[in-house]
């Protein structure tokens, strides 16, 4: 049976109806699955396998704002918008990396 590896990023955007481009991804990863469910009010009846895309509300980062500073770092909800998103392969080296090392790349 081939293992299945799941990584968790928050696209990053403006909250500008009008710019519907992802500036930056973060690996959020490292936070309990569990964790990122509550913060995200996540749904698992109707979303069993995360395949949706879930915002960071005004309301959420409120209540979390403590725990999101200390795990993730600052964020800012006025700019931008959160949306949080699973990405799974079966293969570690295959999952498409969200980030450039290069301008050139």
């Amino acid at each position: 049976m081939n293992k299945k590896y799941y990584f968790f990023y928050l696209e990053i955007s403006l909250r500008n109806e009008d710019d519907s481009n992802i500036y930056a991804y973060e690996n959020v990863s490292h936070i309990p699955t569990e964790r990122l469910i509550e913060i995200f009010k996540i749904n698992l009846a109707k979303d069993p396998s995360l395949t949706e895309g879930y915002f960071l509300t005004k309301t959420n980062y409120r209540k979390y704002k403590k725990y999101i500073s200390e795990n993730i770092g600052e964020v800012n909800v006025d700019v931008f918008e959160y949306c949080l998103r699973q990405y799974a392969s079966d293969d570690f080296n295959s999952i498409r990396k969200l980030y450039k090392e290069d301008l050139m790349e």
